[in-house]
């Protein structure tokens, strides 16, 4: 690609100074500024091809990592549920993405509370569908899903923020696939961030 773009800016030079020499000063100056938008151009797109975090998408979806590119902490509420307990903690999630050029086969992938060691075991979504993690298959590149762990708390109502934070207030998720492990930790300010919201009237 780089060696492309020099081509291209090359030829635009030649014909700026062609230009200048016979006193086409207008084409000239027009002939600079396309050469110098084709290099700004040819070093963008060669700084997101080289990007550790992946993709232009997977950059623009705010994911990061790779060849499994992952987002921020989700934290899920009892939506439907009582007005109560609405804003309860029902399960964490994350969402991912494969960003290198091969398939990924997920061997395993959970949440757990830096506090006390406690593991939150968790499923994969893709199109609506949950699957356990080893039996969801490869996924191709490109391919985006989610990782949605078991439910928090004795009952389906999950847990009140206050009693979420006495023990999970500092997280880390695992993913273990193709024999790499990536870990990811969240700090006590991303976790309240993430925590389910009022909603708006």
């Amino acid at each position: 690609m780089t060696e492309g773009i020099l081509a291209i800016a090359g030829a635009v030079a030649l014909v700026a100074v062609a230009a200048s020499i016979a006193r086409y000063h207008a084409i000239a100056v027009i002939a600079v500024l396309v050469g110098g938008g084709v290099i700004v151009l040819g070093l963008y797109h060669d700084d997101v091809r080289q990007s550790p975090t992946g993709s232009s998408d997977t950059v623009r979806m705010g994911l990061h990592g790779s060849p499994v590119a992952w987002s921020t902490l989700y934290i899920n509420g009892a939506a439907g549920s009582q007005p109560e307990s609405a804003l309860n903690v029902t399960t964490l999630s994350i969402m991912g993405r494969i960003d290198g050029d091969g398939e990924i086969k997920l061997d395993e992938a959970y949440f757990v509370c830096d506090l006390d060691g406690t593991r939150l075991n968790a499923q994969i979504g893709r199109g609506g569908v949950r699957y356990k993690i080893h039996d969801a298959g490869s996924l191709p590149p490109g391919a985006l899903f989610f990782i949605v762990s078991d439910s928090l708390g004795p009952t389906d109502a999950g847990l009140s923020p206050g009693e979420f934070l006495k023990t999970w207030a500092t997280i880390s998720f695992v993913a273990r696939y193709n024999g790499t492990t990536q870990k990811i930790e969240f700090d006590r300010q991303t976790v309240e961030l993430a925590l389910p919201k009022p909603a708006k009237p």
